[in-house]
């Protein structure tokens, strides 16, 4: 039976652990580091580390945050786990969460030990999976989800600042029609152009969605001298210009309805009268028909 002694032990977990972990003085100067840091910063040796501190090495955009960090895990004896940060490595930022601790002998702080972990592969799986949940995928404009979250900013901002904004839906007339007379394929281009032509002529610091089916919503902001009515005479004109579709000449008509926040001060009464203002129009487009 062979003995394994402490610092075999450590030496060879070092190497396991699938973190950076690395070691420091109470001037926070590096004393050693695994492999997997010298590897990730890609040092060939740790004497390229040793008694240098983070500033020394460059690693960071804006090095206060970690100092700072770092500092009271030393004076305080605090440890601080899991706290995000960027850094450079090899002429790219990344994303990190560090994890730092005091380090004690006989009692007193000696310095820190810490390990780190890159997240940035995480983190822009997140985003990637966040935007395509927000993302409609045939129009390519935000979606019903997307609006849920953003229209209660809207909300927010009211209620904080008294920012009014108005909510337009429009909605194209007669679209069941269009699917059953063409075909479904020759509708989804149909709702393509719409949105493509809404996204033209749509108001700056408004925000567009397709709100379902064949509906689109805008949230705008009310800045001075904001025209709802000719917003929406733009957007109507928009939707309702004319269209050649695989070779098919026609134009179309839409609804249209608003309604201001101010109006009701509830996001549910606020699509509610909106919606109903957009139905209203409808109904006087089949009278005249």
């Amino acid at each position: 039976m062979h003995d394994i002694s402490d610092s075999i032990l450590l030496k060879n977990l070092m190497n396991l652990v699938p973190v950076g972990v690395f070691w420091k003085d109470t001037d926070r100067r590096f004393l050693g580091a695994n492999q997997m840091f010298l590897d990730y910063y890609g040092l060939k040796s740790v004497d390229q580390l040793i008694g240098k501190n983070d500033e020394d090495m460059g690693w960071h955009i804006d090095p206060d945050p970690f100092k700072n960090i770092e500092l009271r895990v030393i004076r305080s004896g605090e440890s601080v786990m899991d706290v995000p940060g960027e850094c450079i490595v090899r002429g790219k930022v990344r994303k990190i969460k560090a994890s730092k601790c005091p380090l004690y002998s006989g009692g007193r702080i000696v310095g820190l030990v810490g390990y780190f972990m890159d997240i940035t592969d995480e983190i822009e799986e997140h985003d990637r999976l966040s935007y395509l949940c927000q993302v409609d995928d045939l129009t390519g404009l935000l979606n019903r989800r997307a609006y849920n979250d953003i229209v209660l900013e809207y909300e927010n901002q009211y209620k904080q600042k008294k920012d009014d904004f108005v909510l337009i839906i429009l909605d194209i007339d007669n679209y069941k029609a269009v699917n059953k007379q063409n075909g479904h394929e020759y509708g989804d281009l149909l709702l393509i152009s719409v949105a493509q032509s809404l996204a033209m002529v749509a108001a700056e610091n408004s925000t567009l969605f397709r709100y379902g089916g064949d509906e689109f919503a805008i949230l705008h902001k009310l800045q001075p001298g904001s025209d709802v009515d000719a917003m929406m005479r733009r957007l109507v004109r928009g939707a309702e210009g004319p269209r050649n579709i695989e070779g098919v000449k026609f134009s179309i008509k839409a609804s249209i309805g608003h309604a201001l926040y101010s109006e009701t001060e509830s996001v549910i009464s606020l699509e509610d009268l909106a919606d109903r203002r957009m139905y209203e129009m409808k109904e006087e487009h089949k009278g005249k028909r």
